[in-house]
């Protein structure tokens, strides 16, 4: 029997006369040798649902008030919004030490690499899947907001999918997203009279959410984005290690939902970011 690479799902058992073709692994799993089909990024995103983006708490930021790149993980995630399963992508921040700690937030440059993640396959595993990119731009109320481009790079590409603005809100925190033919197809919003806005120094639960709200350009809500709580530890160390849950709109195509990821990363950097060059980002919120 010659199975063909979408016939093969996690956990099939390879049976004799059965012939491997292209894109197929074998996988050691509890003794028994089954088959394992990776997955490149646009699949893996396709399928979900949403995604948990856990930041990566760090000792030595906390330890020394100086803010460090920043690292997450992005999973898969449940009925309840947790995270399920492996993580799916990493994503690393690229920046200069001047730029995270002496630069408003409105002000500084920086790039993210979000990488593939598979425990198998070493072609697939590590390899870039998007590229983010703020430049360094001078904000001033509604004068010049920050805009980060999202590109997908994923095999060699280099194709533009659109851009994440932060606008000038008042009393509310936000980004809007844009495809790859400028034009908005979400708003993400927050209303900035929430315990996980004005109370984030103490380390119980109610103060460390926040709850966003996405729309489409009718108004309707299709989605829904969480700051979800580190723990009473992490948030008793001042740590600024966050955890998001977003459940993408039903309809969502796999490029809004790679720009929507991309936007959480946008709204982390400016918002939720306190160490370092960082401490007034959430003073000036009512102005953002």
């Amino acid at each position: 029997m010659m199975m063909q690479p979408g016939m093969m799902q996690p956990g099939m058992m390879m049976q004799p006369g059965m012939v491997m073709q292209p894109g197929m692994m074998m996988h050691p799993g509890g003794g028994n040798v089954i088959m394992y089909q990776p997955k490149w990024g646009w699949e893996k995103l396709s399928e979900k649902t949403g995604v948990f983006i856990k930041q990566k708490f760090d000792l030595v930021e906390v330890a020394t008030g100086c803010e460090r790149e920043n690292k997450y993980e992005v999973y898969g995630i449940d009925s309840q919004g947790d995270k399920k399963g492996k993580a799916i992508f990493k994503a690393k921040e690229k920046s200069s030490w001047c730029a995270r700690n002496c630069l408003p937030a409105n002000c500084q440059p920086f790039n993210v690499n979000v990488s593939n993640q598979d425990p198998v396959s070493q072609e697939i595993d590590g390899a870039s899947f998007l590229k983010l990119e703020r430049e360094c731009a001078f904000t001033c109320f509604v004068f010049n907001r920050p805009v980060m481009t999202v590109k997908n790079v994923e095999k060699g590409a280099d194709e533009y999918l659109g851009k994440v603005r932060n606008p000038w809100l008042c009393c509310a925190l936000g980004a809007d997203v844009y495809n790859a033919v400028e034009q908005k197809v979400y708003d993400i919003r927050a209303s900035c009279l929430q315990g996980g806005v004005l109370c984030k120094c103490f380390p119980c639960d109610t103060c460390q959410e926040v709850h966003f709200v996405i729309t489409n350009q009718t108004g309707e809500v299709v989605g829904s984005l969480e700051k979800r709580a580190q723990g009473c530890l992490k948030s008793s160390l001042n740590s600024d290690a966050d955890n998001f849950s977003l459940v993408f709109p039903t309809n969502a195509t796999k490029e809004e939902k790679a720009l929507l990821m991309s936007a959480v990363l946008l709204l982390d950097f400016t918002y939720f970011e306190e160490n370092g060059g960082n401490q007034n980002r959430n003073h000036g919120v009512i102005h953002h």
